[in-house]
């Protein structure tokens, strides 16, 4: 019962999430703030791989593990893992550092007009 609400009450906060998400990409892209734009974007692409990705990774495992192959570039399925699992944390690292590029462009646009 309770696994059930957690689940649930997941998937309302992802859409929840990916909602708020969609109002800062359209505010920032009101506002002409490129740097916003690609934030908002790329967290946007992180929530919907966070979505997505375990559904598709725990079948390419299954199916190297039944087809007794080897991931690609030769790693383990450890390595594997691993490697997929910096993912998501790359895709934040580049969105907020489109976010600290574009609020430097823009304080430095406001301090040198008058």
């Amino acid at each position: 019962m309770i696994g059930n609400i957690g689940g649930i009450a997941g998937i309302v906060i992802s859409i929840l999430m990916i909602i708020l998400l969609l109002i800062g990409l359209w505010s920032s892209k009101l506002h002409s703030f490129i740097g916003g734009v690609f934030f908002f974007l790329l967290l946007i692409i992180h929530e919907v791989y966070s979505f997505i990705s375990p559904l598709l990774i725990r079948n390419y495992i299954d199916t190297l593990s039944i087809a007794n192959k080897e991931p690609l570039f030769g790693m383990t399925i450890g390595e594997l893992v691993l490697t997929l699992s910096l993912i998501p944390k790359l895709i934040v690292l580049a969105a907020f550092i489109c976010l600290i590029f574009g609020l430097k462009k823009l304080w430095n646009v406001k301090s040198v007009s008058p």
